[in-house]
């Protein structure tokens, strides 16, 4: 079923290239944006929106850790590219694919700043999905490699969220010393 999906995503590639261009920027730098919007949320300067960048990043990088170091080298799973002829419109290396680590940092983000700021998720989480997408249309990845780094990043921040009384002292003292450094160099 997997392979089944990915076929009936990915031949749809190679088909228009302006619909191919739009899907290699999505697959590829959509999560560039997502990180601009973070740092539009930390340099609002409300402590909320910024604890919830601190939080999206620790999420994120639990996650990339666990997918990366744990559970890839212990699936080793192929890239499509890799067992199968396929439409692939971005270069890759032929490492392993699941999970993703693209949509990982997408997923993450989006979960973590959902459970406190609905609005500004939902729209990550929208942007999460077309990078996902995305990466199975350009050949890179199977759907469960997006499933999985969805469903990883998913538990990832709602255990970041439920840690969160115990980890504020940490962006507490961050933002202290962001709020400290912006005044010395206002006054300058």
């Amino acid at each position: 079923m997997n392979y089944w999906l990915f076929q009936l995503i990915n031949q749809l590639a190679d088909r228009y290239d302006w619909i191919d261009d739009i899907m290699e920027f999505c697959a590829q730098d959509i999560v560039f944006a997502m990180i601009a919007i973070l740092g539009i949320l930390w340099f609002t300067g409300k402590k909320q929106n910024q604890k919830a960048v601190f939080f999206a990043a620790v999420t994120a990088c639990a996650a990339m850790l666990i997918g990366s170091l744990v559970i890839s080298p212990a699936v080793q799973h192929p890239r499509p590219f890799a067992t199968h002829q396929v439409h692939q419109l971005v270069a890759h290396a032929a490492d392993y694919s699941f999970p993703s680590d693209h949509a990982m940092l997408a997923f993450s983000i989006a979960f973590s700043v959902l459970l406190v700021k609905r609005r500004i998720g939902m729209l990550l989480l929208v942007l999460a999905v077309v990078t996902g997408f995305s990466r199975v249309y350009v050949g890179v990845h199977y759907p469960a490699d997006i499933a999985g780094a969805a469903v990883l990043s998913a538990v990832a921040a709602f255990a970041v969220h439920l840690l969160r009384d115990r980890l504020d002292p940490i962006p507490e003292r961050l933002i202290r010393i962001y709020g400290k450094a912006r005044r010395l160099a206002v006054r300058r």
